[in-house]
């Protein structure tokens, strides 16, 4: 599958947006819990909770960034506690065993290709701990990237998107706007046609990266979008990238998706 994107469509679509980015950024997670992990002290909520939600969460990167890497080698029960303060408390993904979980993290740190099952959770602790190799693949992020492919023609294939609970993006699925923009995939021959069991699943793989390369693609396409969006270390860590599409997939997005799609039925 060639999986080919017109990086400066991608990025001419985000420079509408990326100096908005400071107060675009709302993700605002409590951090109280960071002091009995040694992440940060007392003081350094003080000064954390005094910034802004864009500049709190980069401080915070920072520092969780140096964090994870020392625990790893040094301390794996720490290394552990703080992951799933990541996934957990940072993320809000709270439904899964603490021992599952932990069990898709060491087979994500311990693969060259990195399963999709529970990207969202696995790739968190990946981006917080190499941020010029890993972004978190949440759905916000690959609904947003999806509609900029999409809308922009900047390639032929598209992400799979983690399951979501985002409302706005519930309602406009869009899994199903790809699919009619590219009716042409889906119509049968015959009503027969319809009686495959596999029918769209089928038809669905000349459109979407496959789920077993899905991350790496992603990796790969973000860190050349981030190289031309932005300069200096900006460019090197991808989470700017990253939180830029996360901030904007749920109201620029949708706006986008509300003025642009038009839809007649025959």
């Amino acid at each position: 599958m060639d999986n080919t994107f017109e990086i400066n469509k991608i990025v001419n679509y985000l420079k509408q947006y990326k100096n908005q980015l400071p107060e675009l950024y709302t993700w605002n997670p409590k951090i109280e819990k960071l002091i009995a992990l040694n992440v940060i002290t007392s003081k350094d909520i003080l000064v954390l909770n005094g910034l802004s939600f864009y500049e709190k969460e980069i401080l915070l990167k920072q520092k969780l960034h140096v964090k994870l890497n020392v625990y790893f080698e040094s301390d794996k029960e720490l290394f552990y506690k703080l992951c799933l303060w990541i996934i957990k408390d940072w993320g809000g993904i709270l439904g899964a065993k603490d021992t599952d979980t932990l069990t898709v993290i060491d087979n994500f740190l311990n693969s060259e290709s990195p399963s999709f099952k529970r990207i969202a959770s696995t790739s968190k602790v990946g981006a917080f701990m190499f941020p010029e190799k890993y972004i978190i693949y949440d759905s916000r992020v690959a609904y947003a990237l999806n509609w900029i492919i999409l809308s922009e023609n900047t390639g032929s294939h598209f992400f799979p998107i983690p399951n979501g609970r985002n409302s706005k993006m519930m309602a406009f699925d869009m899994n199903v706007l790809i699919r009619l923009k590219h009716l042409e995939n889906y119509c049968p021959e015959s009503l027969e046609d319809m009686d495959e069991r596999q029918y769209v699943k089928r038809r669905d793989k000349t459109l979407f990266i496959p789920e077993k390369e899905a991350y790496l693609e992603l990796n790969k396409l973000i860190r050349a979008i981030s190289a031309e969006l932005w300069e200096g270390e900006q460019a090197k860590m991808l989470y700017y990238t990253e939180m830029l599409l996360f901030s904007i997939a749920d109201r620029e997005i949708f706006d986008d998706i509300t003025k642009r799609i038009k839809l007649n039925i025959t």
